[in-house]
């Protein structure tokens, strides 16, 4: 089957599994099979079928932006922009066109010009770019059901996009014609936990370097990695400690030594490492068992997309092979994490690889269990269809930024720099405290603040200031403000409960650096719940409604002068600085916590 005729196939496959789809057009639903075999082929990301209605932003006045969504394998929350043009013929202008016009787009949206624009993909944009950090990256997607046109050449487009950004690192491109589509298709359909078996061959025979029988030094054929990863594809990489593997300068510096200096790649790569139940030695053959390359995936994904790399043009890399070690799914897991995260890595290990299975981390998800909320420890783990819905599942990251925003009052910081979790003064009070099962309960009701912010609350709020005189200037702020509303929430929670008063509200909003400000910060006391209310509910849901408002207003006043003071500063600049959250507070009190008395007293 052609790769046009395997996507109007997917096309129709999609369709008859989201019902939403059926009455959408054939371009609108190619854009959603993009989304999901590009972005959602790692099976813990779940992608439901309201998603397509927010991500897929197609219409009259988007700036080219067909598609706006925060990558949900990136813990950066790498904002992609990505356009599709579902035809059967395309020129190399109408690629550089289409990717030269999302870049105008978020040019214009950083600069503050959001009237160009429908404010569908204004609020899209405005909320999802407010969740970015220092750390996160642009990435522009482009996608099309047409081949390669003749003589088509990526990288110089590539470059062309790049030279207009000051920082080349921070940006990603993607261009996909059939032929990746279709195989991005084929590596989703294809996921699985483990290869069962296969085998690869070795430079000479009973060439090796035996450890006690449990592990073995080989030189392998770089053409036998590429051909287990064409048969195999991402399933080669199931534990690894990452299964998205990114372009960048690494990517670049092995291609460039595949391509020009092959005969010093075994010195200039770190390899491969290879853990399995068991492996045999025969010849130049390695014949292994339930494997999967868990370091060097990178380089693993650059030797398959290697035109240079084949039987007749084939070289020699260091592989390591370990058997794994214990009799349980835990014993090997951990093992597992303890040898890739020693491995020499190309790409730095995220931090929450490395806690991935921490005692801690195995308590709290157990705690967060009892409550009715899937907490995944490692990535790779299914979710329970059960517990699809996004506020009943979460992950170390996630937990992290609406703790820092909540507990520590630090809702720029949550998105900025969420990284931040990982320092012990954070870390340590949610996870290694006595009080998990307590932090479980409150985390419980922070993911569904979260989530009825953004679907709920922000279509209702919209609605009911579309008409407004600042309408154009107050609703890009509200999009803008997710994490502030999180923090005063929680602020408003605690001192409704008495666990912060009058005296410590006014002692961090003046010096929030000070260390008795953390102290008090951290000390939960005995609180059990935030809001007094049962969760999942119309009074619950009022309640938010109350006090998202409230905090709003009064942050949109604040922002009002400060912008008539600097004409320049835009909302979201305002609302990256923690600072500006503390004034706030600092200069709105007196109402804010009269609203608060009455919200939650009534």
């Amino acid at each position: 089957m052609d790769s046009y005729s395997h996507i109007i196939d997917k096309i129709e496959a999609l369709k008859e599994k989201y019902p939403s789809l059926r009455t959408k057009p054939d371009y609108y639903v190619f854009s959603a099979l993009c989304v999901q075999s590009h972005f959602y082929k790692n099976p813990e990301n779940i992608l439901n079928e309201s998603d397509f209605e927010e991500i897929i932003v197609d219409g009259c006045s988007d700036g080219g932006a067909d598609i706006i969504l925060s990558d949900p394998n990136s813990e950066d929350c790498d904002l992609v922009i990505g356009q599709s043009k579902f035809h059967k013929r395309i020129s190399k202008d109408e690629v550089l066109n289409s990717l030269q016009k999302m870049v105008s787009f978020y040019n214009e949206m950083k600069a503050g010009h959001y009237e160009q624009f429908n404010p569908r993909v204004q609020s899209r944009f405005l909320a999802l770019n407010a969740e970015t950090g220092e750390d996160s990256k642009i990435h522009f997607a482009f996608y099309t059901s047409a081949p390669a046109p003749k003589n088509f050449n990526a990288d110089n487009i590539k470059q062309q996009i790049l030279s207009q950004f000051p920082n080349s690192d921070a940006v990603e491109i993607s261009i996909l014609f059939a032929a990746d589509i279709s195989k991005e298709i084929e590596t989703a359909d294809a996921m699985k936990q483990i290869v069962e078996q296969g085998k690869i061959l070795v430079d000479e025979k009973d060439n090796f370097l035996l450890y006690n029988d449990n592990a073995a030094i080989v030189n392998v054929s770089a053409f036998s990695i590429k051909q287990l990863y064409a048969k195999y594809n991402i399933t080669l990489l199931a534990h690894n400690l990452r299964y998205h593997i990114s372009g960048g300068k690494i990517d670049s510096e092995i291609k460039a030594t595949i391509e020009k200096n092959p005969e010093l790649f075994w010195v200039k790569n770190n390899g491969i490492t290879i853990i399995c139940d068991d492996f045999r030695i025969d010849g130049r053959e390695v014949h292994l068992k339930n494997f999967s390359i868990v370091n060097g995936g990178q380089t693993v994904y650059v030797l398959h997309k290697s035109k240079k790399l084949d039987e007749n043009h084939d070289f020699w890399l260091s592989c390591k092979i370990i058997k794994t070690a214990g009799t349980t799914a835990e014993e090997k897991n951990k093992f597992s994490l303890e040898i890739a995260t020693a491995a020499n890595a190309q790409k730095p290990i995220k931090p929450a690889d490395l806690k991935a299975n921490a005692p801690e981390q195995n308590s709290f998800k157990q705690a967060m269990r009892e409550i009715g909320i899937f907490y995944q420890t490692k990535r790779g783990e299914n979710i329970p269809k059960q517990f699809s819905d996004a506020y009943l599942h979460t992950k170390l990251l996630d937990v992290g930024k609406l703790c820092l925003a909540a507990i520590f009052q630090l809702p720029c910081k949550s998105r900025s720099k969420p990284s931040a979790v990982y320092e012990d003064q954070y870390y340590n009070p949610i996870f290694n405290a006595k009080t998990q099962k307590q932090f479980a309960k409150i985390c419980k009701e922070l993911l569904y603040i979260d989530y009825y912010f953004t679907k709920k609350f922000l279509p209702k709020f919209d609605k009911e200031n579309k008409d407004m005189p600042d309408a154009s200037s107050l609703i890009p702020f509200a999009h803008i403000a997710r994490t502030i509303c999180i923090a005063f929430t929680a602020l408003a929670a605690r001192y409704s409960q008495g666990n912060l008063t009058n005296i410590d509200i006014t002692s961090f909003v003046s010096n929030p650096s000070d260390t008795g400000v953390y102290e008090k910060l951290r000390d939960i006391g005995n609180i059990k719940y935030l809001l007094p209310l049962k969760l999942y509910t119309d009074t619950y849901d009022a309640t938010l409604d109350k006090l998202f408002s409230a905090i709003i207003e009064e942050g949109f006043t604040a922002y009002s002068y400060a912008h008539d003071n600097n004409p320049s500063l835009t909302a979201a600049n305002f609302l990256k600085k923690d600072d500006n959250y503390y004034i706030i507070l600092r200069k709105r009190w007196p109402k804010l916590g009269k609203e608060i008395r009455e919200i939650l007293n009534s």
